[in-house]
């Protein structure tokens, strides 16, 4: 049984999702650093064949139809809460890019107005401390696609939950063998943003889809359940080598159009069942929350959370003997580069705690900076309502 709550404003959290949100991102950021020194059954389930898929998965999940009455309100709820920010963000990292060259550090693409301005949508990922914010803008346009073409259907009487999940496979299937036809040449620009949002939309959708039609029915036995997921990837796995593939290059696509949706599903379809196993044992657990609830920052910022891990491992080898052969220049040069002591990827355990702490700490920050802003703001606003009505 689903288990929600009320918050205080009286809405109802839906506690299971909360919790597919926080194994999500942790999925996502672990997957950049050793997968945190430990597995999460990445050996059946590999990260890069399902992870921002779930993520997407779970965005479709919250779509309400009542959005396509009032469409242009929605796209501009989902513009405030995805893009402007990512996109300011992105200027923000330009000036610390600048800022660290200074010291010497080589990190990030020239400093210039397109990369400041256009570049965050047709890539996302130039000045690399902030490369998770290249995720924002495709599933921003999944957004407004999903919802005007939805408008469009229901005008003509065809918004069947089913017909639209075929028509987005269909979509999908093509943006990957488009990826495919593609790869050697390489994707930028615009065509690169539409081909991320194709890849997306099949995602999206499979979340609408589960909580219109599937998830009243998601009553099997979990043996059973999870007999079946097994299976089905024991078979992928059989059949097909390497299941990852990147979908910020879309590449690495080398089992074709179809695989890349199969284990999205049973990547999906295995956390969605572990979640629901769970909640009823974590509840409201603060730690889970304060996760869930912070996974767009923790997307932004994962890569400064790294930096400050290995900053932290650069200030001790310099006051003490430890960490001799840490590797300053690779520092200063490499976004990719991990300090792990005699090699051991357990640390990568350190690296997890800082991409995701460190991001919410900049959350908080931000909006004990903001909290004075609004509320002069409102003060403002309130000073004018009560002048209009005198």
């Amino acid at each position: 049984m689903k288990r929600k709550l009320r918050e205080n404003t009286g809405g109802e959290v839906n506690l299971q999702f909360k919790l597919l949100s926080a194994i999500g991102i942790i999925i996502i950021v672990s997957g950049h650093c050793y997968h945190g020194g430990i597995s999460l059954a990445y050996e059946w389930f590999p990260t890069y064949s399902f992870n921002l898929a779930l993520l997407v998965f779970i965005s479709g999940y919250f779509y309400k139809p009542e959005h396509e009455e009032h469409f242009l309100k929605y796209i501009g709820k989902r513009a405030k809460r995805l893009v402007i920010p990512a996109y300011l963000w992105n200027i923000v990292y330009g000036l610390f890019v600048l800022l660290m060259s200074n010291f010497g550090y080589t990190i990030g693409a020239d400093v210039n107005p397109y990369n400041l301005f256009l570049m965050p949508f047709v890539d996302g990922e130039a000045f690399l401390y902030n490369l998770g914010s290249w995720f924002v803008y495709p599933l921003f346009c999944v957004c407004v696609f999903n919802v005007l073409f939805r408008r469009m259907l229901r005008l003509v009487k065809l918004d069947n939950e089913y017909l639209i999940t075929i028509i987005y496979l269909a979509v999908g299937i093509i943006g990957i063998q488009l990826s495919i036809d593609n790869a050697t040449t390489g994707i930028k620009g615009l065509l690169l943003l539409l081909l991320r949002t194709m890849f997306f939309l099949p995602c999206f959708q499979f979340g609408r889809l589960y909580k219109a039609k599937l998830e009243q029915h998601d009553k099997l036995n979990s043996i059973a359940y999870f007999a079946i997921i097994f299976g089905v990837q024991l078979i992928i796995l059989t059949f097909f080598k390497d299941l990852e593939y990147t979908p910020s290059k879309c590449s690495g696509f080398d089992n074709g159009f179809i695989v890349p949706y199969l284990t999205a599903i049973t990547g999906i379809a295995f956390w969605l069942r572990v979640s629901k196993l769970l909640t009823p044992i974590i509840k409201n657990w603060k730690f889970i929350r304060l996760i869930a609830d912070n996974t767009y920052s923790i997307m932004i910022h994962q890569m400064i959370g790294y930096m400050c891990v290995k900053w932290l491992f650069y200030l001790v080898s310099v006051l003490t003997p430890l960490f001799a052969d840490f590797n300053v220049n690779s520092l200063k040069t490499s976004i990719w580069y991990y300090y792990l002591p005699n090699g051991l990827q357990q640390y990568g355990m350190l690296y997890l705690a800082g991409g995701i702490f460190v991001p919410i700490l900049i959350k908080k920050l931000c909006d004990l900076a903001a909290k004075p802003i609004k509320k002069n703001l409102d003060n403002i606003t309130f000073f004018r309502k009560l002048i209009t009505n005198y």
